[in-house]
């Protein structure tokens, strides 16, 4: 039994091993089209100190840093996953209706960070208040 587990865990531990990947550096030109596009959109005039890209699981992800800490991730066809940042968020990136609710209950609040998957919205406060949202945009969590 023992020796089992102990393969089974070896197996495992191999296997993500295998499917850990490196880092890449790249140039701007490299992201998919949609994420350059919305570099261009909403971070026209934005340092930025590095841009990479790693395998994943479903294909690519590519990071953006900013010399000003804000950071995005976008999936390999281009369409942010997350975006953070030390300031407000840039207006556009916040759906209307996540916006609309922040600015009604938080008023005195900026979005400084949000992050989408298929199920959920999630948004940070710049009070450290998260933010979570069902596919609907309907609130479904506060942590603070």
């Amino acid at each position: 039994m023992r020796s089992f587990f102990l393969s089974f865990f070896l197996l495992i531990f191999c296997s993500m091993q295998s499917s850990a990947q490196p880092q890449r550096v790249i140039t701007r030109e490299q992201l998919p089209v949609a994420a350059e596009q919305f570099l261009s959109e909403y971070f026209p005039s934005a340092d930025i100190a590095t841009l990479s890209e790693q395998s994943a699981f479903a294909g690519r992800e590519y990071d953006v840093f900013f010399h000003n800490g804000t950071h995005i991730e976008f999936s390999s066809a281009g369409e942010w996953r997350e975006v953070s940042s030390r300031e407000a968020l840039p207006q556009g990136i916040v759906p209307p209706t996540i916006q609309a609710y922040v600015s009604e209950h938080y008023p005195s609040q900026s979005i400084r960070h949000i992050e989408r998957s298929r199920k959920e919205w999630e948004v940070g406060l710049a009070n450290g208040f998260e933010l979570k949202f069902d596919r609907d945009f309907r609130l479904i969590d506060v942590d603070d």
